[in-house]
């Protein structure tokens, strides 16, 4: 994980583009590019804290993004930047799936501020190496989690399963992605190996480990991590 969220800003406006560039970057964020719907397309594939998107990219219209993207379970937080200022564009967007809408021309102390927000609504990130969803915590940095006030103690691997799921709340994944994104491409255990650590975490984590309500089993696919408004 960085030690910086990253955002991906799609944008094909060069001067609007520059401007972002310069804001994000100055304020600590991570920032990758995309200037067109082909480009954003690939481009989110990839893990982001957030995507700023303009809808009226050269091949393409970026509410279409929006919605291949939540009709792909992609919980990644939206920013919708677009000179679209009518009532009804504003209901398509937030109804396609963004979390957010600003019409240009925008003031940019205002836009970063929204993205902060957001960030913070999201539970995604918080300071450097920090990951925080209700009642949990994890630190990357200082390789510590807990709950509430109470630190945990955890295994290495169970740290770095922790962690994973907490960098992508919402986001199913299946063992076989699990078992490549967190022990690597070269382990040669099996899918019991993350059954096993999940059942190690739930035990240390959850009030009932019988019910748990911060790692959910998805039955016949694999695990997520609820997002925060979700936590019951």
């Amino acid at each position: 994980m960085p030690k910086e969220p990253r955002i991906l800003v799609v944008e094909d406006d060069i001067r609007i583009r520059r401007e972002l560039l310069d804001a994000l970057r100055s304020t600590g964020f991570e920032v990758d590019v995309a200037v067109s719907y082909r480009d954003a397309l690939i481009s989110s594939e990839r893990e982001y804290a957030l995507i700023l998107l303009d809808l009226g990219l050269p091949d393409g219209d970026g509410l279409d993004l929006v919605r291949h993207l939540r009709g792909n379970g992609r919980g990644v937080p939206i920013l919708i930047l677009t000179a679209r200022d009518t009532p009804d564009s504003r209901v398509r967007g937030l109804d396609a799936g963004a979390d957010d809408y600003v019409v240009k021309p925008f003031h940019m102390p205002e836009l970063v501020a929204r993205v902060k927000s957001i960030l913070r609504r999201s539970g995604r990130v918080v300071g450097q190496g920090m990951v925080q969803l209700d009642r949990l915590w994890i630190d990357a940095e200082a390789r510590k989690a807990g709950k509430d006030e109470a630190e945990v103690t955890l295994k290495p691997r169970e740290f770095d399963l922790l962690l994973f799921l907490m960098q992508h709340p919402g986001r199913t994944w299946t063992r076989d992605q699990l078992l490549d994104r967190v022990w690597g491409a070269g382990f040669t255990g099996d899918a019991r190996t993350v059954d096993l650590h999940v059942r190690r975490l739930r035990a240390k984590i959850e009030d009932d480990s019988s019910d748990p309500r911060f790692i959910e089993t998805v039955w016949g696919v694999g695990y997520r991590m609820a997002e925060p408004q979700q936590v019951r």
